[in-house]
């Protein structure tokens, strides 16, 4: 990778090409070159039996593709128009090396990197297409439109820039949605919301829907008694509902366990009520 990082930081900044014009297609076919040296270099990483050091390896690659990405694409901003091409083109063999470690090493890929901006681009528009059909599909179940908006308010928020680990959880997320037959037992609604329980999606938007949805129908239920063996339905199923290890905001807690403490103090509630009633 020296000899790329010296290539790429030395020979390619626009004032310098804009200087030696016929330097092109020699540097490009020597970017070429270094990106089939580097794709046979990472396809040894496969064969090294120490995980940990695969995982370094894996990683030094992650951030050298990400910060030549991004160096790149500044220069094709500075370029004049007769480098555009060149800068685009350069740009592209990088991010297909980043599209290699998300494919063969996702394990490996430091989670908390931002994507590189032209990179941050082009998944973010693949995932749109994905988004809409995983849109189409729930709301043709029957969830709720406000719940399908939220699950993808993350990625559409103006100037929203993915970490690594949000492009792999919202690609893990959208295949588990759309799968039908999970919790088949539940009606759509409850259906989504606990695929999302089990991904933790840890968004305080979420705990608000939750709550407001047993909330309204706890209210439909005639007796207190129903109302709490409802809120003790759901604490059932979600202390036995299988989850992953991943977060869509790792560190931020488990939004499992605050419905779980919101469930408790709601039942706690009513309990109180009862007694006063009865007293």
């Amino acid at each position: 990778m020296d000899s790329v990082n010296q290539l790429v930081y030395a020979r390619l900044m626009p004032a310098q090409l804009s200087s030696h014009p016929a330097d092109v297609p020699g540097l490009l076919a020597a970017l070429r070159a270094a990106k089939l040296r580097m794709t046979a270099q990472m396809l040894e990483i496969e064969s090294q039996p120490d995980s940990a050091e695969s995982a370094q390896a894996v990683r030094r690659y992650q951030l050298q593709f990400v910060a030549i990405t991004d160096v790149l694409h500044l220069f094709e901003l500075q370029a004049g128009p007769a480098l555009q091409a060149f800068y685009r083109e350069a740009t592209t063999l990088f991010m297909e090396l980043i599209m290699a470690l998300e494919q063969y090493f996702p394990e490996h890929l430091a989670k908390d990197l931002f994507l590189p901006g032209p990179y941050a681009q082009h998944i973010l528009a693949m995932q749109e297409s994905r988004m809409r059909e995983t849109e189409a599909e729930l709301l043709d179940r029957g969830a709720d439109p406000r719940l399908v908006e939220l699950i993808f308010a993350p990625l559409r928020r103006d100037g929203a820039q993915p970490t690594f680990g949000t492009a792999q959880y919202f690609r893990r997320l959208m295949r588990d949605l759309r799968e039908p037959d999970h919790h088949y037992y539940m009606d759509p609604e409850e259906r989504t919301l606990f695929i999302l329980f089990a991904h933790n999606f840890n968004c305080p938007e979420l705990l608000r829907h939750a709550a407001a949805v047993l909330r309204r129908r706890a209210v439909a239920l005639r007796t207190l008694q129903e109302k709490k063996g409802l809120l003790s339905w759901y604490e059932k199923e979600l202390r036995y509902l299988p989850s992953n290890e991943y977060a869509l905001y790792p560190g931020k807690g488990s939004i499992r366990d605050q419905l779980l403490q919101w469930i408790k103090e709601e039942k706690h509630f009513m309990h109180n009520l009862f007694t006063t009633w009865n007293s």
